[in-house]
């Protein structure tokens, strides 16, 4: 059975404590992280994931285990597939947020507008960084050096989102690297530098709950700012979404969600590949942002009002994670 740490923020983005559920002063959050997310030595990567709208922390907690369930099933099945990740000692973390609401335009609102002020207030931020942070301190760091990084020994770093987790982590990265200290509390490394920097080695996002030109605007356009992220942003969509679709429309100003239609631009940072069955193998581009066409797979059914906006768990969505992890190598 998939095995997954737990960690829960308020509505104001701050860390709750494990054993007491209250907030954790901003100074005492590296001291709770290195207390509950003890990195193990043998780990080869290390994913986090946030969940979307309308999750509970039960539900929440269940939906990570189940994708990450998947991963360790497929990476049984065909070893073969990712043969820079074998052998594979994932650690898998999943971050717990309040998005509940009305199945409404105003209730969609709400959340839209609680994902931004969690992260622009600077707590979500921090949270994200110190976690981040903790695990390239005590991490093994891959080998440097284009010819001996794709098959070198090191300890990885992934992030995961579903919908409106998606959007709640892009805001507090683009926020984390706004911060100018050194050290655990910004984001800032060279792009494709000789020396490993500290990053992000992918950054996947399930049905993006933002419209679908959003990274030609701030702020997520910062994300394609080379300083600011060294990994793509992969997104998949899917035309069976109508959570992204008509709903988003209403409630977006007219336009449709990444997860449905897939990202509009910048076209020079842009590239589209459809999601692989298991068997087949990915060529990822050198692009800042790809989208997945998911439509295939992400179908759900007709008679669900959100359509395919939570049908991603796929064997083929986990081949995609285990496939960027294999090519970040």
């Amino acid at each position: 059975m998939t095995t997954v740490d737990l960690l829960d923020l308020d509505d104001t983005g701050h860390l709750l404590d494990p054993e007491h559920g209250t907030p954790v002063p901003a100074e005492q959050v590296p001291a709770v992280v290195e207390k509950h997310l003890r990195l193990h030595e043998k780990t080869t990567d290390i994913f986090l994931y946030v969940h979307g709208w309308r999750t509970s922390n039960d539900k929440a907690e269940k939906a990570a285990a189940r994708l990450f369930q998947l991963m360790d099933d497929l990476t049984e099945q065909q070893p073969h597939a990712y043969p820079r990740i074998s052998p594979f000692r994932p650690q898998y973390v999943c971050v717990r947020w309040p998005s509940g609401s009305a199945a409404t335009k105003t209730g969609y609102r709400t959340i839209r507008d609680r994902t931004a002020a969690m992260a622009h207030s600077g707590h979500a931020s921090h949270v994200l960084a110190t976690v981040l942070g903790y695990f390239n301190e005590h991490r093994t760091l891959p080998e440097t050096g284009p010819d001996v990084l794709r098959s070198s020994y090191g300890q990885y770093l992934h992030a995961v989102g579903h919908s409106f987790g998606g959007r709640f982590l892009t805001h507090a990265v683009e926020q984390a690297s706004n911060r100018l200290t050194d050290g655990p509390d910004t984001f800032s490394w060279p792009w494709k530098s000789d020396t490993y920097p500290w990053t992000l080695d992918s950054l996947t996002v399930f049905q993006m709950a933002v419209p679908a030109h959003a990274f030609t605007t701030a702020p997520y356009a910062r994300l394609l700012d080379e300083s600011v992220l060294n990994a793509p942003v992969t997104m998949t969509f899917s035309p069976h979404d109508r959570a992204l679709g008509l709903w988003h429309r209403q409630t977006e100003d007219g336009h449709n969600g990444i997860g449905f239609l897939g990202a509009t631009g910048p076209q020079e940072h842009l590239h589209t590949m459809p999601l692989q069955l298991t068997t087949d193998s990915y060529d990822f581009p050198a692009s800042r942002l790809i989208n997945i066409d998911a439509g295939t797979y992400y179908r759900s059914s007709p008679l669900r009002i959100e359509g395919a906006h939570s049908d991603y768990f796929h064997p083929e969505s986990a081949h995609l994670l285990l496939s960027l992890a294999n090519h970040a190598r």
